[in-house]
């Protein structure tokens, strides 16, 4: 009997190819098993395959915002948590303030970021699922 621990899965919505590219380098080495979405639309398809432990989401996307995306995650997975990390250029206080008020934002973290504070976010995210679950 195989007594497996699978990696953590991360789904990164984010429709520019080099940041997205560079969050999935950063998230394999951490040991976290990452699935990107370029656009609203394939991240819809990719969370009906895949239920990820935490979900990094573009707010400016060209087909369709993040905040829309997020209301379609409330309303066909409303038994199903994961964090999602609001990433984006918007800085202004009325998105924060949007981000701070939704039910499933972990956390809300604008472009540019550090790298290594954003998989810092990530880990947290991950460990506030686990307890959540437990």
């Amino acid at each position: 009997m195989s007594n497996t621990i699978s990696s953590p899965i991360a789904v990164i919505v984010e429709d520019t190819l080099d940041a997205a590219q560079l969050m999935q380098i950063a998230l394999r080495r951490a040991g976290i098993e990452a699935h990107h979405a370029a656009d609203g639309r394939s991240a819809l398809e990719v969370l009906e395959q895949v239920t990820p432990d935490v979900l990094l989401l573009d707010i400016g996307m060209p087909d369709m915002s993040g905040w829309t995306v997020l209301e379609y995650i409330k309303s066909r997975f409303p038994d199903t948590y994961f964090p999602i990390i609001v990433l984006t250029a918007f800085d202004d206080p009325a998105n924060k303030l949007i981000g701070k008020l939704q039910s499933r934002v972990f956390r809300y973290v604008t472009k540019p970021f550090e790298p290594a504070a954003l998989m810092q976010t990530v880990q947290e995210a991950i460990a506030a699922k686990q307890t959540r679950s437990a």
